[in-house]
């Protein structure tokens, strides 16, 4: 079984690769069930003290994770960021159940970069290794990959 806490440590090291996109990276998977696994290691491996566990709705959760010093003083200078609202890389879990009653999964990442003035500006890594090992992940899950 992948080690949900070991993905979400591995995101942060590509940070300096990221480019600004108006997509996000994303990963989905039907599954026959709900997947309540995922769910659990999703909220489990949010839970040190650098990461924040949000609810956007019942369907969406959201963690998100503070960057180590040198990544964040990067974008906050390649991005116009602010230093007293600091970047933060964005995994994203949404359950939704399907008509034919399976559910699907879509795992969403991106890196929210605050600004000064007007909205935050949201970057993406799109590295095909980290979509692979996603998908692996969710079809070790019992998840069936969607392509897209």
């Amino acid at each position: 079984m992948i080690n949900n806490r070991a993905f979400l440590l591995c995101v942060p090291l590509f940070v300096a690769s990221c480019t600004q996109d108006v997509a996000r990276y994303h990963t989905a998977a039907v599954f026959p069930e709900r997947p309540v696994a995922l769910i659990e290691g999703f909220e489990s491996a949010c839970s040190n003290q650098a990461e924040t566990l949000r609810r956007q709705d019942a369907e969406t959760a959201q963690c998100w994770v503070y960057l180590p010093p040198e990544v964040t003083a990067s974008l906050i200078l390649i991005h116009d960021g602010t230093h007293e609202d600091l970047p933060q890389l964005v995994l994203q879990l949404r359950i939704t159940r399907l008509p034919d009653q399976r559910y699907r999964a879509d795992l969403e990442n991106f890196i929210n970069i605050p600004q000064t003035n007007g909205p935050d500006v949201q970057i993406i890594y799109d590295d095909t290794a980290t979509q692979r090992s996603i998908a692996r992940m969710l079809n070790e899950l019992g998840g069936e990959p969607i392509k897209e």
